[in-house]
C-alpha cells in the first residue's frame, strides 16, 4: 500500500506531480492500494482550481480514502457528509472514511455506512496531528485485515492518545499499551 496526502501533492513542483500521479497509476496497475489523506491546506495551493484538478486526478486511483469533513467543506463546498460520500463515490473509491474530530467518523464501504463514535478524553491539550494520528491507527489495522469498525476505534485509540499531549509527536512510552490492545483484536 502506498500511503500519501494532499500536503504530499502541495509541497511538490508541477512535473514533479505529474511523475507522481504517474508512477502512482503504474503502481495501480501492479495491483498496489492507494490510500489517501485529503488534508487540504489552502496557503500550500496556488489556488482551489488547482487543487481540486490535482486531487480529481490522484482519486481516480486511490482505494483508500481517510477525508476530514472540514477540508473537504473549505475544498469542494460540501454541504454535508453526504455530499462527501456522493463526491468520493464517483471515483470507484472502494472505502471511504469521513472524519470529523470529536464527533467520530463515518466509514462507506461496499455501499454499507457505519458510524463509528470517538471515546472521550480525559484532556485534549493539542489537536495538531489528531488525524494523522487517526490514520495510523487505522492503516495499522486496515494492513492487518481487519474490519472498519476495528480499524476506526484503533484509529480512536491512537489519535485519543496523542491530543493528550502538546505537538505532534509524543513520547513512544504514550502509545505502548497499545500494541497489545490492537493485537487482541485480531
Amino acid at each position: 500500500m502506498v500511503y500519501l496526502s494532499g500536503i504530499s501533492l502541495a509541497i511538490l513542483p508541477e512535473n514533479d506531480r505529474t511523475l507522481l500521479i504517474a508512477q502512482l497509476r503504474e503502481l495501480k496497475t501492479q495491483g498496489v492500494k492507494i490510500a489517501f489523506d485529503s488534508n487540504y491546506r489552502p496557503k500550500l495551493w496556488e489556488s482551489v482550481a488547482a487543487a481540486q484538478a490535482h486531487y480529481a486526478e490522484l482519486l481516480q486511483l486511490v482505494d483508500l480514502a481517510l477525508v476530514t469533513f472540514d477540508d473537504e467543506q473549505l475544498l469542494w463546498g460540501d454541504m454535508n457528509e453526504q455530499a462527501t460520500f456522493d463526491r468520493l463515490a464517483q471515483y470507484g473509491i472502494h472505502t471511504i472514511v469521513v472524519k470529523q474530530g470529536s464527533l467520530g467518523a463515518t466509514v462507506l464501504q461496499n455501499g454499507e455506512r457505519t458510524f463509528v463514535p470517538t471515546v472521550a478524553v480525559e484532556k485534549v491539550v493539542d489537536t495538531t496531528s489528531a488525524g494523522d494520528s487517526f490514520n495510523a491507527g487505522f492503516l495499522n489495522g486496515y494492513l492487518l485485515g481487519k474490519d472498519v469498525v476495528t480499524c476506526c476505534q484503533q484509529g480512536n485509540a491512537v489519535a485519543g492518545i496523542v491530543i493528550q499531549h502538546k505537538g505532534a509527536i509524543i513520547a513512544k512510552s504514550a502509545t505502548t499499551h497499545l500494541k497489545s490492545q490492537f493485537e487482541q483484536s485480531i
